[in-house]
């Protein structure tokens, strides 16, 4: 009896040591699924963000050199250079539309060779923009350079008072107007008239574009020519108002008293561009609106009001440059 109730307890240590085991070894595995669940993710983390690792190591560093300009210009047209590029069997090298006026100049031109090599260089040479002490910090494509200085809105302008020195673009020109003049400056919507007295107090009176701060200056040219009225013109003040990606305005202008609608004059049409390097925009220099004596000298004594409305003659034209195919990786300073 005695040696019955040892196996039974024997066993049941046996038993007790068994749960022991399995239970260790259910832990155990759950710890072993737990890191393989811990390495799997720390696996996708690194798939995530392996690639963006990769893409800023090889991002290429920008540097600055100085290169004779006669290296990046056509040995034909001696003009920028623009991909593809070519050379000659005397190792001349033109752009293509200039293959076949190159034949005139070298007798070795009867064939050309495609340099690619060259294509990368001149197609990511780029260079300041010129009007970078006027506030551009553009880095543009050296064989666009002289497109985008002919578009660049920070192309300078001159302050038409004269004996001021002052120039700067046209956002610095606004500040200088505002703190260095008597000139009134007035924020104005487009296709909503903005009215003002006649004659100008001050000659010029400043208005800027709500939408995009384009600034017009309202002037009395004197003399205008026409006894002893008054003439009213606008003008946009850029460098750049030629150029086929800029904004156009068009205004109408009309005079009126207010108690008074039987005599009105009125005028339409396109607003004028001017970097104000001649002075103050005279009125024989584009359209104006002469106001005549009667209007200026009313009976009622009333001071006859001016009316502005700019609109946008059309959208700007989106510009195609190069720059926007290459990516920026070189500055380029010439000699």
């Amino acid at each position: 009896m005695a040696e019955q109730n040892k196996r039974s307890s024997s066993a049941a240590e046996n038993g007790h040591a068994g749960g022991k085991k399995a239970r260790a070894n259910v832990e155990v595995k759950q710890e072993e699924e737990e890191a393989e669940e811990g390495e799997m993710s720390q696996e996708e983390e690194s798939a995530k963000t392996g690639p963006l690792v990769v893409a800023t190591a090889m991002d290429d560093p920008q540097i600055d050199v100085r290169i004779a300009v006669g290296l990046l210009h056509c040995h034909a047209c001696l003009l920028p250079l623009k991909p593809p590029v070519f050379k000659c069997e005397a190792a001349h090298v033109v752009c293509s539309g200039c293959r076949g006026n190159h034949g005139q100049l070298c007798r070795r031109a009867a064939a050309y060779a495609h340099c690619a090599e060259l294509d990368a260089i001149v197609g990511a040479a780029k260079v300041a923009c010129a009007h970078a002490p006027y506030g551009c910090d553009s880095y543009v494509v050296y064989g666009a350079a002289a497109e985008h200085q002919r578009a660049c809105p920070c192309a300078p302008c001159s302050c038409p008072d004269p004996g001021c020195g002052f120039r700067g673009s046209p956002a610095a020109l606004l500040g200088h107007f505002a703190t260095d003049h008597p000139w009134s400056v007035t924020q104005i919507s487009y296709a909503k008239p903005c009215r003002l007295a006649v004659p100008l107090p001050r000659r010029c009176h400043v208005l800027v574009g709500e939408d995009d701060r384009a600034m017009f200056l309202v002037v009395s040219p004197s003399p205008c020519g026409v006894g002893v009225g008054a003439a009213v013109c606008v003008a946009c003040v850029r460098a750049n108002g030629d150029d086929a990606a800029a904004a156009q305005y068009k205004c109408k202008l009309w005079v009126e008293v207010p108690t008074n609608s039987d005599n009105m004059v009125m005028m339409t049409s396109k607003v004028r561009s001017s970097d104000l390097s001649g002075g103050f925009p005279a009125a024989e220099q584009g359209m104006f609106l002469v106001v005549p004596p009667e209007l200026l000298h009313e009976v009622s004594g009333e001071t006859p009001i001016l009316s502005i409305r700019i609109d946008r003659a059309a959208p700007p034209c989106q510009a195609h440059h190069s720059t926007s195919q290459v990516p920026e990786e070189i500055a380029v300073k010439l000699m």
